[in-house]
């Protein structure tokens, strides 16, 4: 008997006694938590799951801030006909929005990945019908770029951006602008999470936006934020908190960009 099951056993299903330590520990009063990019009261006994949640949520960026964000762009997913994963990682974003195909079979999927040993394991948690994953850089133009490895691969970034995360353990990879690829669709979501290179990856897939085919755009954090904000909004993107959906605030780090007028065609009342 493993003590999981003993605590199953002994204390979940005595509520009596869980419910006695839950309050010597939690005290039994109110208190306001913060779920899915949703605030939420709670009571500390009579939600104590909840609050667990809440606090495993604090110390973890998958449950705290990209379940929030997932949440946010699956609603956009029925007007949407290709996701763009910019810096995919081994696929969390890729392969949780293109489950969704079994919902909307005309959505694709295109994910990219510069570093080698993390597209592996990328290729194959992307992997079907209208699923693509390349192991290429993306920047404002095509050339060769220098990767520095850090002690996880999330903070994998050009050696130019190398910070107190990086091992130095380099790789050259071919770097290219999004827009040379023949992605299909003309509603494009474009998630870039690039440790540093978001307005080269922006810059990179200018044509798209010039020829509207760019609605949305998600930027798990950026820097060079006075250019990327004025290259979002000039092309009239609204802005948003991609975590919580409201209006974007001047440190927001989870930015979701929604172009106006495609946001106005979903929200249209139907006749």
């Amino acid at each position: 008997m493993n003590i999981r099951h003993l605590i199953d056993r002994y204390f979940i299903k005595n509520p009596a006694l869980r419910k006695r330590v839950t309050r010597l520990i939690e005290g039994d009063k109110d208190k306001d938590i913060s779920l899915f990019g949703t605030s939420l009261r709670i009571n500390t006994v009579r939600e104590h799951g909840y609050l667990r949640a809440a606090r495993i949520a604090g110390w973890s960026s998958v449950f705290g801030d990209e379940a929030a964000v997932l949440q946010s762009l699956a609603s956009l997913l029925s007007h949407i006909d290709t996701v763009v994963d910019a810096g995919a990682n081994i696929g969390l974003f890729s392969a949780s929005l293109g489950r969704f195909q079994r919902l909307y079979p005309h959505l694709h999927v295109s994910a990219f990945e510069a570093d080698p040993e993390t597209f592996r394991r990328l290729q194959m948690n992307v992997s079907g019908p209208n699923k693509q994953a390349y192991n290429v850089a993306l920047s404002d133009q095509a050339g060769v770029l220098n990767f520095i490895r850090g002690a996880v691969s999330h903070v994998t970034t050009t050696q130019e951006q190398a910070n107190a995360y990086s091992l130095g353990d380099n790789f050259d990879i071919e770097c290219r602008r999004l827009d040379s690829f023949e992605i299909p669709g003309n509603r494009l979501l474009i998630k870039i999470d690039v440790e540093g290179q978001e307005l080269k990856v922006l810059q990179g897939a200018s044509k798209w936006f010039d020829e509207r085919r760019c609605v949305c755009v998600y930027l798990d954090g950026f820097e060079n934020r006075t250019e990327v904000l004025n290259f979002l909004t000039e092309r009239d993107f609204e802005l948003r908190d991609g975590r919580t959906l409201e209006p974007a605030k001047n440190d927001t780090f989870a930015l979701l960009a929604l172009r106006k007028d495609w946001l106005a065609s979903m929200i249209a009342p139907r006749p």
